[in-house]
């Protein structure tokens, strides 16, 4: 399935006619379409003020709105200030270049590429990393680096899919990753801030 970028690219061809679109590109793109319609039912089109990204999020966003990456939430959410400094939950959404990471561990390497890994046994798909020059995946995000003092990975019959980390200290095995800690973010140097939703 074609990824953001390449679908953006491949609509934009549809909207040049100085530039000859053939019947697979429309027809691909008609496709697309049609299943992005049930999707985009109560969705909005945004871009952000500061860096320009796109993305969709729900219709009742207005200007003023913030997009925010709050840790433990698989997407980035619309937050709407309220007057008493505290932060009202408008909703998920999708922001092109906040997806994977980037908030807070920054940009993939060139070369790598976030997959999902279909697995046969478990029917699941699975967070994985590629290396397109080496022709090799991974569990762990290469942005990552070493394990805080006190961690490791503990080795179980899943590994291939994902991976457990071990607290040294307390011998409790944990699924979350110890580098994405508020802690171990803050002594990467990534700034964080707390909000106060209501």
């Amino acid at each position: 399935m074609p990824d953001f970028t390449e679908v953006t690219t491949r609509l934009l061809q549809l909207l040049d006619l100085t530039e000859e679109v053939s019947g697979d590109v429309l027809s691909e793109c008609m496709r697309i379409l049609s299943q992005f319609y049930y999707k985009l039912v109560g969705r909005a089109f945004i871009i952000t003020q500061d860096e320009g990204l796109i993305g969709m999020a729900p219709e009742a966003c207005r200007e003023n709105d913030c997009i925010v990456v709050l840790l433990g939430c698989q997407s980035p959410m619309v937050l709407r200030p309220t007057d008493d400094g505290s932060f009202l939950v408008v909703g998920e959404c999708y922001v092109q270049g906040l997806m994977d990471g980037e908030a807070l561990l920054g940009p993939l390497p060139s070369n790598w590429r976030r997959v999902f890994r279909y697995d046969e046994e478990s029917k699941g798909s699975w967070d994985a990393f590629i290396d397109r020059d080496r022709r090799i995946w991974q569990v762990e995000d290469p942005r990552l680096g070493p394990l805080p003092e006190g961690w490791c990975e503990e080795e179980h019959p899943k590994q291939h899919l994902y991976a457990l980390f071990r607290d040294k200290t307390t011998d409790v095995v944990y699924r979350h990753d110890p580098r994405m800690l508020p802690s171990s973010l803050r002594d990467r140097g990534v700034e964080l801030q707390e909000f106060n939703l209501v």
